[in-house]
């Protein structure tokens, strides 16, 4: 004897609202993310202090002291991100706590896009290659080094930031009345 199967069916009616929050809910964080990558890109690139290279001969070098510069590109990657990321993540799970996993999910998503537009905008706000710039100029010439990371796990920074943000709202911040509703 097998026991009866119930099925269950979601009404077209039931299901549309939901659907609309859940895109409205990936639309809103999509732009947040957007914007927060772009405005990340321009703090990066008005508070690190560029490096430069010096043109000797047919190559460049970079004096010791400039090292330190090549390395605060990527810290101030990492402090710029972990500040985004933590804020959005914060702010987007106490805006909208429907469907917590969900969001999570959406804001590791939206960190990535956030990390994407803030390389390649950094890149773009940036000088030059410095090897082009360095070909027409004289011998003992300097020119300021692109803002790019030269650790490339950086990127990771902006997801790992937003979900550790969401989850800090989530068993820290909430308040237990919240999980009631």
């Amino acid at each position: 004897m097998t026991a009866p199967v119930m099925e269950t069916s979601v009404s077209p009616a039931r299901s549309r609202p939901e659907l609309r929050a859940v895109a409205f809910d990936a639309v809103v964080v999509a732009v947040w993310f957007a914007v927060a990558g772009l405005v990340g890109a321009v703090v990066w690139w008005q508070v690190t202090t560029l490096p430069k290279l010096t043109r000797t001969g047919d190559s460049a070098s970079q004096a010791p002291n400039q090292l330190v510069g090549q390395v605060s590109i990527d810290g101030w990657f990492f402090v710029v991100a972990a500040v985004g990321g933590l804020v959005s993540g914060i702010v987007l799970l106490w805006w909208r706590r429907r469907d917590p996993l969900l969001m999570v999910i959406f804001l590791a998503l939206g960190g990535g896009l956030a990390a994407w537009l803030m390389v390649h905008a950094g890149l773009a706000l940036g000088p030059e290659p410095e090897l082009a710039a360095l070909r027409d100029l004289e011998e003992g010439a300097q020119v300021a080094m692109q803002l790019k990371l030269h650790a490339a796990g950086m990127v990771w920074i902006w997801p790992i930031a937003a979900v550790l943000g969401a989850l800090l709202q989530l068993w820290v911040l909430a308040k237990p009345e919240d999980d009631q509703a």
